[in-house]
């Protein structure tokens, strides 16, 4: 996988703060990640999965087609001072007809759906010139890379960014390397370019790829870079890239229990996800929802007994069981691709540091990244195991992806200081590499 080059969009968008509100073609940078696909195959996952924010627009047109007495309900609701799809109790969309596709789809067109809808499983976010999108892994068909190549999805992706107010904001400026010392754009497309390459070098193992750049960000984060800037900072990196493999010949020591659990609750909080139902609840079912899930989240600290159930599971499972399931004996090629292509997607999109990610600086956002792979390994194994499985197969991996690109960049628990603290502990005493040594996906090739 070379070099991952964005095609350019140009999609016609309102600046609020030009003259006279004239519209601007802008353009959208949308990430070719080599080997990545996508259609959309009305597996009805997201309208069952989501909960779909409305714009006024949106409410609009949906009035304007009479829905409330089409559908014998109210088609969305207020919650929180902003209005969303309403659900049956099932959980599925009220639009989502017996034939598994949307009603308004289905009477009025696409254009006719909510914006939310119409983007999904592509996000935009404005950046200063123009709009920066990305594709998101929680959606089946992306997982799988099934459908058109990525490119014959722009037109749809500039027409629905057009209906947007284009406001950079803060989002214009350039996030810090580490604290205090702010990024060069040469030095960003440097290291996600060179870093692109490498989890891209199928010469290497999978898993010597992961620990190698975990180990190249925990150096970058905690070496005194300040005066090692632009073509120096590439010269570091390149050279650090050639050392670091070497250091992979054995596997990372085993994690300490206190990791072990760090992982988990970092898996246990991207798992979590607000329920319309939860949205709704009044403010003493919250402070009972809040208690439940710190009493869960200790659990997985401890990482003994009964797993507590997470959102769409339901088989009772002990961690002791997670844990003994085994990496892929098979799907080693085509779990690999996922996991390259997820990572390579996040890279390329810089949906793993500043505007893109909670503001974090370049280097703690890129080691969120490589414990969000560790935590893919934790949920996988969950999964095997809840389809009493004892070793990993695709599906499993698959269907973790999807859990953990659902929280990434879009659950602001994850970046709150208590998830800051949690990284820089795990940025210790080679933290990184061994959560990711003890829940590998793959069997290393022989």
């Amino acid at each position: 996988m070379g070099k991952q080059t964005p095609d350019v969009v140009i999609g016609t968008v309102w600046r609020n703060n030009s003259d006279m509100g004239t519209p601007q073609s802008l353009p959208i940078l949308l990430p070719t990640v080599g080997g990545q696909r996508w259609s959309c195959h009305s597996c009805g996952d997201c309208c069952r999965s989501l909960v779909v924010h409305l714009t006024a627009d949106d409410r609009e047109r949906i009035d304007a087609g009479d829905w409330a007495s089409r559908l014998g309900v109210a088609p969305y609701l207020s919650v929180k001072r902003s209005w969303v799809l309403n659900k049956r109790s099932d959980g599925a969309c009220v639009f989502l007809d017996e034939q598994g596709l949307c009603a308004i789809h289905v009477r009025s067109g696409e254009t006719a759906k909510p914006l939310a809808c119409r983007m999904f499983p592509f996000s935009v976010r404005a950046v200063a010139d123009g709009w920066q999108a990305s594709i998101r892994f929680d959606c089946p068909s992306v997982v799988r890379s099934e459908g058109e190549p990525l490119d014959r999805s722009t037109i749809a992706i500039g027409e629905v960014a057009s209906l947007l107010p284009h406001r950079a904001g803060r989002n214009a400026r350039l996030p810090f390397l580490k604290a205090r010392v702010r990024a060069t754009e040469d030095e960003l497309t440097m290291l996600t370019d060179r870093l692109a390459r490498w989890l891209g070098d199928r010469s290497v193992a999978w898993n010597d790829r992961i620990t190698v750049a975990a180990r190249l960000t925990t150096t970058l984060e905690y070496g005194r870079i300040r005066k090692v800037r632009g073509r120096r900072l590439a010269e570091l990196v390149q050279l650090l890239l050639g050392a670091l493999p070497k250091e992979c010949g054995s596997p990372p020591p085993a994690p300490t229990d206190k990791q072990r659990g760090m992982l988990r609750q970092f898996a246990f909080a991207c798992s979590e996800y607000t329920s319309l139902d939860e949205f709704r609840s009044g403010a003493v079912a919250k402070v009972f929802i809040r208690v439940a899930q710190m009493r869960k989240a200790e659990a997985f600290r401890r990482g003994d007994g009964t797993v507590p159930a997470l959102p769409g599971f339901s088989k009772v499972v002990t961690f002791d069981a997670v844990e003994s399931v085994q990496p892929a004996r098979r799907d080693r090629e085509s779990i690999e691709d996922l996991l390259t292509r997820y990572a390579v997607a996040r890279l390329e999109s810089r949906s793993v540091f500043g505007a893109g990610y909670y503001g974090w600086p370049v280097f703690r956002g890129l080691g969120a990244l490589w414990l969000t792979l560790a935590a893919i390994g934790w949920f996988a194994r969950y999964v095997a195991c809840s389809a009493n499985r004892d070793s990993l197969q695709f599906a499993d991996v698959a269907r973790a992806v999807g859990i953990a690109d659902r929280a990434a960049t879009r659950l602001p628990a994850l970046g709150t200081l208590a998830e800051r603290a949690r990284l820089a502990y795990l940025m210790n005493d080679d933290g990184l590499a061994r959560v990711i040594g003890a829940y590998v996906l793959v069997e290393q090739a022989p």
